[in-house]
């Protein structure tokens, strides 16, 4: 299930095209912090921790030998002082017959628990994606942000080659010089804001990846927003039957049981078969013995210990259910949500683009007259910011938007 939730993600949030080698897409991008992201390596060592929970449960059912070896040395002043040595070596094999199933049960509450950490391990890497997927487009929208800024200074310093002209002219009055080096200055400003944005976001990217030091220098821009026809229905349906979480409160819901079923057969009998065989005396074999037995075990009473722990299992059981519950419900209004907010999302960018391609027209309209001299600062100034605005605006719509679908994506369990 983790492979394929990995794939599905992969196939999902990555756009890969065979131009442009030498950048990173987002599938490089998770392919890499699937494989070497420390938190993930937690996750797997719980995974083969709660492994070896299986064969430790399964080892009670196992032959039991034994080897045990001594040698004392020593005198009896009943009767003389000679020192004499003592040898006894022995060999003990025990089986068990039957518990009455207590065996069964723990090896089966193991397995539940191994299952419920693999669904865990499934989560965990669900969660890398999503940080990775979400690091990228942020890294995304802070570059295409920066070139946003990067046009407003262009834009500035031509306004301002405008008024030079017009002022050495003698068209315009020097006030629009220095309007247009005020307007240059504080568009530098957020030129090199943005550009540390980006730097930043390259970070954060690597530290998702997994590692901190990892140098990112260029990735593909995979902003533009794709369609995702899903219905709420069938999201909050996907999501019950393969979110990770609900699978694993389902699986420790089961252990709970077993532990149950364990502590009821508390006082149940317990048959074993045994044997030994023994070499003892001054010399190592002087005698030999063998012995074999057959051993059953009934308890009788225990003060009420197994009563008690029979009701303590049942009250983890009703907690362990209601919180299987409470976790079902989270998740439906998880996914409600992010269905909703994907929604609106959706027509965010429509709107935004709109406004964009408004204001686009409008400031090429404010370039050209005050391009001929019949234009002032105040509406050329007006045109760039605004158009620079929407332009920062269809940005975070389109981040906004691959946010929302990352946010269903990991409500429904990271599959499509």
């Amino acid at each position: 299930m983790k492979k394929r939730i990995i794939l599905t993600a992969v196939l999902l949030l990555a756009a890969v095209s065979s131009a442009g080698a030498a950048e990173l897409t987002l599938a490089e991008c998770i392919e890499t912090a699937v494989k070497n992201h420390p938190d993930l390596a937690v996750s797997e060592a719980r995974v083969d921790s709660a492994k070896a929970g299986i064969s430790q449960a399964k080892a009670g059912a196992q032959p039991q030998v034994d080897l045990n070896s001594s040698y004392t040395r020593g005198n009896s002043p009943l009767e003389d002082e000679t020192t004499r040595g003592n040898y006894n070596t022995g060999v003990t094999l025990s089986q068990l017959i039957t518990d009455s199933g207590k065996t069964k049960l723990r090896i089966k509450k193991a397995q539940q628990t191994t299952d419920a950490s693999k669904e865990d391990l499934a989560e965990k890497r669900n969660e890398i994606v999503r940080s990775v997927s979400d690091a990228y487009y942020s890294l995304n929208s802070t570059v295409r942000g920066c070139e946003v800024a990067q046009t407003r200074y262009d834009n500035y310093a031509k306004r301002l080659d405008w008024a030079n002209a017009y002022y050495k002219a003698g068209k315009k009055p020097k006030i629009e010089v220095t309007r247009a080096e005020a307007d240059l200055a504080s568009a530098k400003l957020a030129l090199i804001t943005s550009k540390t944005d980006v730097q930043v976001a390259r970070a954060e990217l690597a530290s998702a990846m997994g590692d901190a030091q990892l140098k990112i220098e260029s990735v593909r821009d995979e902003l533009e927003y794709e369609d995702w026809n899903i219905s709420e229905d069938e999201a909050i349906k996907t999501a019950l039957a393969a979110r990770p979480e609900l699978i694993a409160k389902a699986k420790r819901v089961e252990a709970v049981k077993s532990e149950l079923g364990i502590q009821q057969k508390g006082m149940s009998p317990t048959v074993s078969l045994g044997g030994g065989y023994t070499l003892s005396g001054s010399a190592p074999a002087d005698d030999k013995d063998w012995n074999a037995r057959l051993t059953l075990s009934l308890p009788l009473t225990d003060g009420g210990a197994t009563n008690s722990r029979i009701a303590q299992a049942r009250a983890d059981l009703k907690a362990a259910e209601a919180e299987q519950k409470s976790l079902q419900n989270a998740v439906v209004l998880e996914v409600r949500t992010a269905w909703q907010s994907m929604i609106k999302a959706k027509e965010s960018i429509v709107s935004a683009k709109e406004a964009e391609r408004k204001e686009k027209e409008n400031h090429e309209l404010a370039a050209k007259r005050y391009e001929a001299g019949v234009g002032n600062s105040l509406e050329i100034s007006d045109a760039v910011d605004s158009y620079a605005l929407s332009q920062a605006k269809t940005i975070l719509a389109l981040y906004g938007g691959k946010s929302s679908q990352l946010t269903l994506l990991k409500a429904i369990g990271g599959r499509r």
